[in-house]
């Protein structure tokens, strides 16, 4: 990337692109944006060089910026853009702008379906921790470091999603693959070409790279032979074939016990103070890329013990009376790693899950993979769908009740609660004192989940707990 001294976010407040600002004014480039969604420009961007517009309007361009950069979700019609083109100035995807600051570092990029936050939160974390002080630009907000931030290291380390090809636009010398699955159905048209997509993604890796693979995961290990990169290391939990595992494994209340072992003998305790499995195998992924980073096996081990998770994911809002989690799970195979961390946990009472489906197209063509993976819950609501790049023929086409009666069909406890008033109702009247109540989906279930916690108002406004036994 050319040297510039202002840019201007379309999107602003989106995932990705919001994450730009502390990294772009660590570079001493002024920061103007916009962003329509209703939402405020977060606390600490209330600085100097950066100014935000809630609304979109060509008048929030003025002529000195250097690029515009916007999210896929802004069309080329948004009065920004045009303006933008108007004037001359060059127009960027937030992907091929990542794409161009990861190239001024070692690019490390993680990739997969499922796992990508978790996994590139961890990874920034241990070589943070460790003191190689990486920039990072991650889908999720570590507490106390945040989404995003300039190091001084020679790393970058940033989250690769493959909606749209985005990952294509990056030249990474590492990356991890936790798996491919059918996902993003609204823009891939099948598996097989995910799976492709994922091939061009690695096969974009130098020779003297390293690509990080999930053992356990049949798409992810078909890439092997989809790069020319030389260096791969694999992990698993489920076969003793990866290269990174982790043996004499134990899961206590909310956090996991085990060996960490990789090439070479390494043999290290770790106490990972998050739940589940699926986190066990993203701490390996994290370890063989960490190691290879030169992070030695005791400062990943020192770094993990201490790792204080993600935003949103199993993130507890509250404890007592009743538990109450806030997940981004929104595809049937994170909601089961979900549940299955839920059980490990060992809650006294029952879980009883509030999923918000994202996309009606998701919901449409997982209908019945939602229902089997939700059936598992000891009672279940069903909120209506978050809309999100739906035609209208999907919107019409499947409904929360439609959810709710496939999960009853397989023997479930569902309710249909369209609305947060139901959603509230329901939960005053059913639940009691040791549940855990958990809220899943990543769209506005959140505000739901921070609501009944009592975190929105600052005060404890948690339901009317039913007596034990009711």
């Amino acid at each position: 990337m050319r040297k510039c001294n202002k840019v201007h976010l379309v999107g602003m407040l989106g995932t990705g692109v919001r994450g730009l600002v502390p990294i772009l004014r660590a570079n001493n480039v002024e920061v103007s944006g916009s962003d329509s969604s209703g939402g405020s420009l977060p606390e600490e961007f209330n600085t100097p060089g950066v100014n935000f517009y809630p609304e979109h309007h060509e008048t929030n361009l003025s002529p000195d910026v250097d690029f515009v950069v916007h999210t896929a979700a802004v069309g080329n019609d948004n009065a920004e853009l045009r303006e933008a083109r108007r004037l001359g100035i060059p127009v960027k995807k937030y992907a091929e702008f990542l794409g161009e600051l990861m190239a001024q570092g070692r690019g490390i990029a993680i990739s997969g379906t499922h796992g990508k936050t978790t996994t590139s939160s961890m990874i920034s974390w241990i070589l943070h921790e460790a003191g190689k002080d990486p920039t990072y630009l991650i889908g999720g907000e570590i507490p106390g470091l945040g989404s995003s931030r300039q190091g001084k290291g020679r790393d970058f380390v940033v989250e690769a999603c493959e909606f749209g090809h985005s990952f294509l636009n990056l030249h990474p010398t590492a990356a991890v693959v936790t798996n491919v699955e059918a996902e993003h159905l609204d823009y891939f048209k099948s598996l097989d070409e995910i799976a492709v997509a994922f091939g061009d993604f690695v096969n974009r890796l130098p020779l003297d790279g390293l690509l990080v693979l999930n053992a356990d995961d049949p798409g992810a290990m078909s890439l092997g032979a989809a790069t020319s990169c030389r260096n791969i290391q694999t992990f698993s939990l489920d076969s003793t074939d990866g290269d990174w595992q982790a043996s004499q494994l134990r899961s206590c209340g909310l956090e996991s016990n085990f060996i960490l072992r990789g090439p070479g003998g390494i043999r290290q305790q770790v106490k990972l103070p998050v739940p589940g499995r699926h986190n066990v195998k993203n701490t390996l992924a994290a370890a063989a890329l960490c190691s290879w980073a030169g992070v030695p096996p005791e400062r990943i081990s020192m770094a993990l013990a201490r790792f204080p998770g993600v935003h949103r994911r199993f993130e507890i809002l509250a404890r007592s009376p009743v538990t109450v989690i806030d997940d981004y799970a929104h595809h049937p195979t994170e909601v089961n790693a979900l549940l299955a961390a839920a059980r490990d946990a060992d809650f006294p009472g029952r879980v009883i899950g509030v999923f918000q489906p994202h996309q009606y197209s998701r919901l449409r063509k997982m209908l019945k993979e939602f229902a089997g993976a939700l059936v598992g819950f000891d009672e279940v609501l069903v909120t209506r769908p978050y809309q999100a790049r739906d035609s209208q023929e999907d919107c019409e086409a499947v409904n929360s009740g439609m959810l709710t009666g496939a999960i009853a069909a397989l023997g479930g406890e569902v309710f249909d609660t369209p609305s947060s008033d139901d959603v509230r109702a329901r939960l005053d009247e059913t639940v009691r004192e040791g549940d855990a109540v958990i809220f899943m989906g990543a769209g506005s279930i959140t505000v739901q989940a921070n609501k009944y916690s009592g975190r929105s108002l600052g005060i404890e406004i948690m339901p009317m707990v039913a007596k034990m036994g009711n």
